[in-house]
């Protein structure tokens, strides 16, 4: 059977939407998906010239992102010099939006970049929207679909570890403000400057994926929002950095935390402590296996995702730490919390160990390419079979992240705590 094709439409061509488009143009057979494929058919910028601009660097793309140039899947792909034209394009299925906060697609099934929208209002005038037109209608939160986000939901969720008993995530990394230009999107308000919007999303995930959609949560209830605090930044008055404490009742409480003045932890960017032992997710994009890397048999029967989406064997390794394995590795790192690729099984302090007796190491390293592709993948199926939202990011989880958003910025007092948006402007 011929594997469902959706003809996607970018909006903008900034440096998001060229990752995104790039990843969507690698042969899918890399992450062994068959089922579903990509092709580009509409660029949308704000002049003709700049949108062919793009595709120009799409085609001279090297390898992995070469494959799709070879098929031909870039032969047809139109430049427009407006969004509205690639929303009234007949041969566009999909908008995947690039743009801080954006608008309607006005008929188009819309991958959206996170944050999804300003404030929960709009969000939830985006969601009447899709229902009413019935179109798909997804967040762009990549990091949900990547093959450690499976993982980490596996061990904690198995009881492997035990009862969670602390949790703590964050996206800390210093953007140097003082030198950046007040255009710039984590400084403009007009643009939803500051950390939290930016940066938020990614603790969030992860607090989710952990908690929220723990097996002790059977109601999915929302957590509780005990405190928060901003820190403003005098140039622009949008926050240099926030914290906040959630609570998910019979599951654990999540201290999350976002800096865009100074870097965080490298190796415990989410840090979960169990009744077992604890786990650490790396800051760092991560060890990426190149030449001279070896599976090995993977500890603690932590089970591998299937390969429909998830990932398989291929992609999965573990190495434990100082007990002689024999694993040659060769790592290249990339940078950020989004795209993490390993993670590390940590006993308690010598004296109160548990099961959890020595350190060991996990691999779970994302396909050819930056990653992006998953999400796409998710989208192409959702649409197949006809569905409106994801089970793995479905609208709930998303108006569950955007309210607590609005809580931390109105309690932060900064100069978008009463910001509102408008998704049909």
């Amino acid at each position: 059977m011929s594997p469902h094709t959706i003809r996607w439409g970018i909006i903008s061509t900034g440096g998001i939407a060229t990752k995104f488009s790039q990843d969507i143009l690698v042969d899918p057979s890399t992450r062994e998906v068959t089922d579903v494929a990509h092709r580009i058919t509409a660029i949308g910028s704000r002049s003709v010239a700049s949108a062919q601009a793009f595709i120009d660097k799409l085609k001279a793309g090297k390898a992995p992102y070469d494959w799709a140039v070879g098929k031909g899947l870039l032969d047809d792909t139109k430049a427009y010099g407006s969004y509205e034209e690639v929303y009234n394009d007949p041969n566009v299925d999909a908008i995947y939006i690039g743009t801080p906060h954006t608008r309607a697609s006005r008929g188009k099934h819309v991958l959206c970049e996170k944050p999804f929208t300003l404030d929960l209002d709009e969000l939830d005038e985006l969601i009447a929207i899709a229902k009413e037109k019935k179109l798909f209608l997804m967040e762009a939160v990549w990091t949900r679909f990547h093959p450690i986000a499976y993982a980490v939901q596996d061990i904690i969720h198995s009881g492997k570890l035990g009862k969670v008993k602390r949790f703590s995530s964050e996206f800390s990394m210093d953007f140097d403000p003082d030198n950046r230009p007040y255009s710039h999107r984590m400084i403009d308000p007009a643009l939803g400057g500051g950390s939290l919007l930016d940066m938020g999303p990614y603790p969030s995930v992860w607090a989710m994926l952990v908690l929220h959609q723990h097996p002790l949560n059977k109601d999915r209830k929302p957590p509780k929002l005990h405190f928060s605090h901003q820190t403003l930044y005098p140039r622009s008055n949008v926050d240099l950095n926030s914290r906040w404490l959630l609570e998910w009742e019979g599951v654990s409480q999540a201290m999350l935390m976002t800096d865009m003045n100074t870097h965080g932890p490298r190796e415990s960017t989410v840090y979960i402590s169990c009744e077992e032992g604890d786990l650490a997710l790396e800051c760092e994009c991560g060890a990426t296996p190149s030449r001279g890397f070896k599976d090995v048999p993977l500890k603690l029967g932590i089970p591998a995702p299937s390969p429909s989406g998830r990932c398989s064997s291929r992609y999965l390794a573990s190495r434990v730490t100082d007990t002689g394995v024999n694993v040659e590795t060769h790592l290249t790192r990339t940078g950020g919390p989004f795209k993490p690729q390993r993670f590390w099984l940590i006993p308690h302090p010598p004296g109160s160990e548990k099961s959890i007796k020595e350190k060991t190491e996990h691999h779970y390293p994302v396909s050819a390419g930056g990653g992006m592709a998953y999400e796409a993948d998710e989208v192409a199926r959702c649409v197949r079979d006809g569905k409106l939202e994801s089970e793995r990011m479905p609208w709930e989880e998303s108006r569950i992240v955007q309210s607590w958003f609005d809580q931390v910025r109105r309690a932060g007092g900064g100069v978008l705590a009463d910001a509102k948006g408008n998704a049909v402007k």
